[in-house]
């Protein structure tokens, strides 16, 4: 298999600096180690972000994926969380580990839903979030929702978010006592794969202690105009048997955030006025 070790070095620079040019002199290696030790048939390597490298293989139990990154930490950590909830039947199970890399259960049709030509229903999305916070220890966390808040804030901020409504949003909202569960905690629909008979799929928690709310956010905000997020909000708070009060509060304090990432400028200036509480 041909590697473009120069384009992987460059992509992960901007995450890891010049560390990543040390790593991806030992890739090619890794994964020869790998390939053997797991008894892989290493496929084409699948589009991945700032962080690792993913390839489609084939192992002893069958279709695969074999992520590596320079991140021991955050692969170690995906691991024990993918494992905390692994119950719900939601998230691709662990095949095998090593420092610096995982072997996944390969999901199919794994069709991303934000690719999808029709999105998941309000109750199809409620039932996954159901399922999902009904598995997994909350004490087991490695953080606590308001220090995740704390750093999409800090990144938020440097790309000129007003966040000063949403930072009063969020403090009204940890001041009333909540349901705590397990949360995925980046549950944008990017990180949603439809499973086909299986249902939704979560992959790439950033695993949270925190309000249920919080992981419905995103599904709530990914409607194209204010009355589809509406629409999206009332119907899933029904159907998840959430407060919609609190899932409308969280949607106001994380939509600026929302703003600042999309590039649809219509669906940014939208966002942005959901935050602000105009619709």
């Amino acid at each position: 298999m041909s590697l473009d070790l120069d384009a992987i070095a460059n992509r992960l620079e901007p995450r890891f600096g010049r560390a990543a040019h040390r790593w991806v002199g030992t890739l090619r290696q890794r994964l020869d180690d790998l390939v053997e030790q797991w008894e892989l048939t290493l496929g084409d390597p699948l589009k991945s972000g700032n962080s690792s490298v993913v390839f489609r293989c084939v192992g002893p139990l069958g279709d695969a994926v074999l992520k590596l990154s320079p991140d021991s930490y955050a692969v170690r950590e995906e691991v024990d969380m993918l494992r905390q909830f692994a119950s719900s039947g939601r998230v691709p199970a662990v095949r095998e580990s090593a420092k610096g890399a995982v072997l996944l259960e390969a999901i199919h049709p794994g069709t991303l839903v934000e690719k999808m030509p029709q999105p998941p229903s309000p109750p199809e999305y409620a039932a996954f979030l159901t399922d999902l916070h009904g598995a997994g220890d909350p004490a087991a966390a490695p953080r606590q929702l308001a220090d995740w808040i704390d750093v999409l804030f800090n990144s938020a901020t440097r790309r000129g978010a007003d966040l000063s409504g949403s930072k009063r949003l969020r403090d009204d909202l940890f001041a009333v006592p909540t349901d705590t569960v397990l949360l995925h905690g980046d549950l944008h629909l990017g990180n949603v794969l439809s499973g086909g008979g299986r249902g939704l799929v979560a992959i790439d928690p950033m695993a949270c202690a925190g309000d249920p709310c919080f992981d419905a956010v995103d599904y709530v905000l990914e409607g194209l105009d204010r009355a589809e997020m509406v629409r999206r909000r009332d119907e899933l708070a029904s159907a998840a048997g959430i407060d919609v009060g609190r899932l409308d509060a969280w949607c106001r304090v994380t939509a600026p955030i929302g703003a600042t990432y999309v590039s649809n400028p219509v669906h940014s200036a939208e966002l942005a006025a959901f935050g602000r509480g105009e619709y």
